[in-house]
């Protein structure tokens, strides 16, 4: 229940500043003539993404390509603009642990294969096509 409450705390401190990070995805000019305190926010912004992934590895481990993989999933689902992201992001990435955990579970009883091992799997390619993609886009 106390990880709860701080994760829901954390949440909150980065979802009270959607409004800044949808100004910054038009840049940081844009956002800071729409009035917001860029400075401010994205230090708020900043620390509550690192409180937040602190407890998240200490409740549940290291799935770094969750954080990674999942945005990029919702983001065409949600539309381009990040405040829209946030929530979903938060439920797909739950849902795909979930799914992972379930998973490692129902593979049959041997060395023990980790969460993040099989994240890892799942996410590296994902993440590699998505860096291939971009690279295209650049060039």
């Amino acid at each position: 229940m106390a990880v709860a409450a701080s994760i829901a705390g954390r949440w909150g401190l980065i979802l009270s500043q959607r409004r800044l990070l949808l100004g910054l995805s038009l840049g940081e000019q844009v956002a800071r003539s729409m009035g917001f305190s860029y400075t401010r926010g994205s230090r708020l912004i900043i620390l509550g993404a690192a409180l937040l992934v602190g407890t998240s590895v200490a409740v549940a481990g290291a799935i770094g390509f969750v954080g990674l993989i999942v945005p990029h999933l919702v983001r065409p689902l949600a539309g381009n603009r990040p405040d829209r992201v946030l929530i979903p992001s938060a439920l797909m990435g739950a849902v795909l642990v979930c799914l992972a955990d379930i998973l490692v579970r129902l593979l049959p009883a041997g060395p023990e294969l980790k969460l993040g091992v099989l994240t890892s799997l799942l996410g590296a390619p994902l993440f590699i096509w998505l860096v291939w993609r971009e690279r295209r886009r650049w060039l």
